[in-house]
This record gives C-alpha cells, sequence and structure tokens, in this order.
C-alpha cells in the first residue's frame, strides 16, 4: 500500500504521530534500522532549529481515556529495551 502522510492520518484533525518507545523497540530489527534511517534524514533537515521557537525543550504526551480523564500511560517504562510488544519472531 503506497500513500502519503496526508492520506495516512485520513480525516483526522491530528498535528502529531505518536509511536511509543517499546512499540519501536518491539519491530523486527530491519524495520527498525529502516525507521532510524528515515528518522535521520528528517533531522537533517534542519527542522527543529528552522521551525521550532529558539527557547523549546521538548513534547509532552499524556494518555487520556474515551472520557477524556488523563490516566496512567501503561507504556511509560520502557523497561531498558527489554519490553516486547508484540512476537517478532514470526
Amino acid at each position: 500500500m503506497n500513500q502519503d502522510i496526508h492520506s495516512y492520518f485520513g480525516l483526522s484533525y491530528a498535528n502529531y504521530l505518536v509511536l511509543p518507545r517499546t512499540v519501536l523497540q518491539s519491530m523486527p530489527m530491519e524495520w527498525q534500522i529502516k525507521f532510524v534511517e528515515l528518522l535521520e534524514e528528517v533531522d537533517d533537515t534542519n527542522w527543529r532549529t528552522e521551525l521550532m521557537p529558539k527557547n523549546w525543550m521538548d513534547f509532552l504526551v499524556k494518555v487520556r481515556d474515551k472520557n477524556g480523564r488523563f490516566i496512567s500511560d501503561p507504556l511509560d517504562n520502557y523497561d531498558r529495551g527489554r519490553r516486547r510488544v508484540f512476537d517478532t519472531e514470526q
């Protein structure tokens, strides 16, 4: 399936895509390497220094339930890369 980012987000108004570190680290190593290569390409564009305010620090992600109440993040501890979210031995 070939689709651009706009199509991937669909009709949502979301401005960000958040992926838990544990999910990323659970991907097969080949996927992880490709993913990091793409992230490095994005980083090479210097978007942080050109588009973000000079005094920005970081992003903060909070989890909410379906009623909009903040809840504990079930994946807030990445367990030093040892947690496996799904089976990668396929």
